[in-house]
């Protein structure tokens, strides 16, 4: 009994590319597994939370409102 399938270039291609997405979704999930995040809600976790907090607002990640109007606008955009 022959168990063969034939596939076109296209879905070889197709599925090639999505491999290649799972692969990076993983390196990216595997990077965060390694963090050692503290347990929730505790003191170290406050504190490692903070410090990843500042470090993205200096990395230019935040946004910065002038006004509880001006966040709510936003908030509703």
């Amino acid at each position: 009994m022959n168990n063969s399938v034939t596939v076109d270039a296209k879905t070889i291609g197709t599925i090639l590319s999505r491999l290649d997405r799972l692969a990076r979704d993983m390196e990216v999930i595997k990077e965060r597994l390694l963090q050692e995040e503290p347990e929730y809600g505790s003191d170290a976790w406050w504190e490692w939370s903070d410090k990843k907090a500042l470090e993205e607002i200096k990395a230019g990640k935040g946004i910065k409102f002038n006004s509880a109007q001006e966040a709510i606008k936003w908030l509703k955009s």
